[in-house]
């Protein structure tokens, strides 16, 4: 598996860190209309290989949150083996509709 979907899986994990965090919490009715945005990547390291039929645990921690900005530590196991760390930031940033523009 190409180490740039392990990272995003680890970077998916964390959004869903975020939204169960915030999850029934007041802070959720202030960021409702929110959605965590990739900002930073710091010292992606690669391993091991993950192979067709491995089974991964991603695991990703709190480092800080400051307002918007949430930092994290991650790592991808296979076999009980770390196969990838990294270390990101996430913020929570408004959403937007895509407007669909069609051509007649």
């Amino acid at each position: 598996m190409p180490g740039v979907l392990l990272c995003e899986a680890v970077f998916q994990t964390g959004a869903l860190f975020m939204a169960k965090t915030l999850q029934g919490s007041e802070k959720q009715l202030k960021t409702g209309k929110k959605a965590p945005v990739l900002t930073r990547i710091k010292g992606a390291k690669f391993k091991r290989e993950v192979k067709p039929g491995d089974t991964i645990r991603i695991h990703v921690t709190l480092d800080e949150n400051i307002g918007n900005a949430w930092f994290f530590k991650g790592k991808v196991l296979v076999k009980d083996k770390t196969a990838v760390k990294v270390t990101f930031g996430c913020t929570l940033s408004e959403k937007r509709i895509s407007e669909t523009v069609s051509h007649g």
